[in-house]
C-alpha cells in the first residue's frame, strides 16, 4: 500500500513538474519585461522605464532584430547566451558602465521570472558577465575644489555659466539632491525654508532645510512666474503627459552636464563634472569629515546603510591611509619628545 500510494505522489510530483515547464516554456522575453515596464510606468519610474527600454532595444539588436519577442527566458539566461551578449556589447564599443547596466537590468528581470516561480534559481547564473558599479571616486571634488565653486565671484562668468554653477551648488548644499528631484520640485514642496519632497529613485519622504549659505543662490535660481507650479524654472509648465515630461527632463539634463563641462574648463580645467558630482562630493566629503554611515544615508535618501557602504567603499581605504598616517607622526612625535627630555 505504501509502494502504491509514493508512486501516486511521485506521478502527481511529475505532473506539477510537467505543468511548470510548460509554464516557463510560455514566457517570451519581449512581453514579460515589456509587462514590467508598463508597471514602472504605473509608478512613475521614469529612470527605470528608460534603462528597461534600452535594455530591451539593444538586447533585440544583438537577438537579429526580433529575437526577443520569440525568445524564452530559458533561453535567454543562461550563462553561454549571457556571456554572448556581453561580448557583443563590447565588439561595439560599450563601455564597461554601459555592460554593467544591461547585465543588471537582466538580472533584476531574472530575480522577478524567479520570484513568480517562472524560473529555477541559479546563484551562480550572472558570475561570468560584469555586473559590478564602477568606483565613484572620479566622480568626486575635493574640499579644495568646492570651495574654488563657491567662492567663485558670479560677475565675472556668462550668465548661462552662472545658471549652471548656481544649480551645481545648490544641489551640493541640499545635501547632495539629483538633479531629477531638483526638477520636478513644486513651488508647495517649499514651506518654512524647508524642502519636503519624495525621491523618484525611492520614493522616500525628504525633508531638506535650506541653509543659510543657500539662501542667496535659492533666490537666484527659484522660479519667479507665478503661473509656473515648479519651484525652479527646469521644465516645461505646459507639457502634462508624463512620458513627454521626462523626455523634457532628459533633455534638460543633457543641457545641464553640456554647459557644466564648459564650467569646468574655465573654473576646475582638467576637471570632469556631470550632474552627479554634487550628490557624489557631498556624500564623500561628509565621511571624510567623520559622519557616521547611518546620518550620510538618511541625508542622502538611500534605501538602506548597505546602499551608502557601497556609495563610500572607494574612499575607504584612504581614510584608513589617512588614519594611519596620522598615528604614525603622532607616535614620531612622542618618541622625539622622549629623546629631548
Amino acid at each position: 500500500v505504501c509502494f502504491k500510494k509514493d508512486r501516486g505522489m511521485r506521478k502527481l510530483k511529475f505532473k506539477f513538474m510537467d505543468k511548470e515547464e510548460k509554464n516557463v516554456e510560455m514566457v517570451h522575453l519581449s512581453p514579460y519585461m515589456k509587462s514590467v515596464i508598463e508597471r514602472l510606468t504605473a509608478d512613475k519610474k521614469r529612470p527605470a522605464v528608460h534603462t528597461y527600454n534600452a535594455t530591451l532595444n539593444s538586447f533585440t539588436k544583438f537577438s537579429g532584430g526580433q529575437g526577443t519577442e520569440e525568445m524564452l527566458v530559458t533561453d535567454v539566461f543562461t550563462a553561454g547566451k549571457l556571456k554572448e551578449y556581453e561580448a557583443w556589447l563590447r565588439s561595439r564599443n560599450a563601455s564597461w558602465n554601459t555592460v554593467s547596466t544591461y547585465m543588471r537590468v537582466l538580472k533584476a528581470v531574472y530575480n522577478r521570472l524567479v520570484e513568480a516561480k517562472r524560473l529555477t534559481y541559479d546563484a551562480r547564473l550572472f558570475d561570468s558577465v560584469y555586473t559590478k558599479v564602477e568606483a565613484q571616486s572620479k566622480r568626486s571634488l575635493t574640499e579644495e575644489q568646492m570651495n574654488t565653486l563657491l567662492r567663485t565671484d558670479f560677475e565675472k562668468l556668462p550668465e548661462d555659466v552662472q545658471n549652471v554653477l548656481a544649480y551645481f551648488l545648490l544641489m551640493f548644499l541640499f545635501r547632495g539632491m539629483p538633479f531629477i528631484d531638483m526638477a520636478y520640485l513644486r513651488k508647495q514642496d517649499l514651506k518654512e525654508h524647508c524642502i519636503t519632497y519624495c525621491r523618484h529613485k525611492t520614493g522616500k519622504k525628504m525633508v531638506v532645510r535650506i541653509p543659510h549659505e543657500a539662501t542667496a543662490l535659492f533666490e537666484k535660481c527659484r522660479n519667479k512666474k507665478t503661473d509656473s507650479g515648479y519651484l525652479f524654472p527646469i521644465l516645461d509648465e505646459t507639457t502634462e503627459n508624463e512620458k513627454k515630461l521626462y523626455e523634457n527632463y532628459r533633455q534638460a539634463l543633457r543641457t545641464f552636464n553640456r554647459k557644466l563641462a564648459k564650467m569646468a574648463v574655465l573654473l576646475l580645467p582638467g576637471t570632469n563634472i556631470s550632474s552627479y558630482t554634487a550628490r557624489h562630493t557631498w556624500a564623500t566629503l561628509a565621511f571624510y569629515s567623520g559622519i557616521p554611515i547611518g546620518i550620510i544615508s538618511k541625508a542622502l535618501g538611500h534605501s538602506s546603510i548597505k546602499v551608502t557602504e557601497t556609495y563610500l567603499k572607494p574612499f575607504e581605504n584612504e581614510k584608513v591611509d589617512a588614519a594611519n598616517d596620522e598615528l604614525i607622526m603622532s607616535v614620531v612625535k612622542r618618541s622625539k619628545e622622549k629623546i629631548v627630555a
